[in-house]
């Protein structure tokens, strides 16, 4: 037995097909935002993964609630000013060591800072305007021989 569909049912099937369509591609964009975008970073030849925060949300939230980072793996914050940017280390489960960058150079490096709570106390300055902020795992900066004036290669 063949159905055949009137042209109101074939109306309501083409409609309801493309509303799937813009709610999947919706949805998909998203997830896409949703997502951090990573990053590719090279300082002496060493390269490093890092996720990408550059809104002030995602500033705010860092690292924090974090219980690890992986061995070549860093959080790269991106300001679209250059200036001096603070940060805490606030809510933090493992030490850090945080690399402040102007343009594609290191101008401080502030190594194995200790976790705190919600209530941190201390506070680190670039002191300088940069306009970005590598948060790596602590004694990273060390162990490959990371220093102030390194050039800083960026994949984004």
């Amino acid at each position: 037995m063949e159905t055949k569909l009137n042209s109101r049912d074939k109306k309501i099937l083409i409609v309801g097909a493309i509303s799937l369509i813009a709610i999947i591609f919706f949805f998909t964009q998203i997830g896409r935002q949703l997502k951090p975008k990573e990053t590719t970073i090279i300082i002496n030849g060493q390269k490093i993964l890092a996720e990408s925060a550059a809104t002030p949300e995602q500033h705010y939230q860092g690292l924090s609630g974090r219980t690890k980072l992986c061995e070549n793996c860093g959080m790269l914050f991106i300001f679209s000013d250059k200036q001096v940017q603070d940060f805490y280390m606030r809510n933090m489960n493992f030490p850090l060591d945080i690399v402040f960058i102007a343009d594609n150079k290191i101008l401080k490096i502030s190594p194995n800072l200790l976790p705190e709570g919600a209530n941190p106390q201390a506070i680190y300055s670039s002191e300088l305007p940069i306009n970005y902020v590598l948060e790596l795992n602590s004694g990273y900066t060390d162990k490959y021989n990371i220093n102030v004036g390194d050039e800083v290669e960026f994949n984004f």
